[in-house]
């Protein structure tokens, strides 16, 4: 279980200064339906949290037990986006940023099965499994996101 506030103070730690209530969990996209296969049935995709900073994108790897790796987290300027698209893809969002120079295409998976799915196991705050920060701040990070294009 790793709780929000322990998230943010470990992005802190490597230096960054979090939104309140702007990070969720994210996998890069897979770029074909053979990948999407081998992640479902062979092999785990890494997943990161996406934080949104005041001037910066951040994406820093988690530990399978939620924690975010003591390792330089990928900083991506805001000023650099150029175009941001977010769609329904089956039980998640795809999140394509058009960059200066080039783009980054992210999967989340949606908030209704979040909590029986690997966003929420990594999110959860409590014993219940009732509490994720994934789930409370999903709606509120993709809205802030799709406004960094215009």
């Amino acid at each position: 279980m790793a709780k929000e506030i322990k998230v943010v103070e470990s992005l802190r730690a490597l230096g960054v200064e979090p939104l309140e209530n702007s990070c969720i969990v994210v996998k890069y996209a897979a770029p074909n339906l053979s990948e999407k296969v081998a992640r479902f049935l062979i092999k785990e995709a890494p997943s990161y949290i996406l934080q949104l900073c005041e001037k910066d994108l951040v994406l820093a790897p988690l530990s399978w037990t939620g924690k975010v790796k003591d390792q330089e987290p990928l900083k991506i300027p805001i000023s650099t986006v150029k175009s941001v698209q977010i769609e329904e893809s089956g039980f998640d969002y795809r999140i394509s940023l058009g960059l200066e120079d080039g783009k980054i295409d992210l999967v989340t998976q949606q908030k209704e099965l979040a909590l029986f799915r690997n966003s929420g196991a990594l999110s959860v705050e409590n014993f219940w499994g009732t509490k994720s920060w994934h789930v409370n701040n999903l709606d509120g990070t993709l809205k802030k996101i799709a406004a960094l294009a215009e």
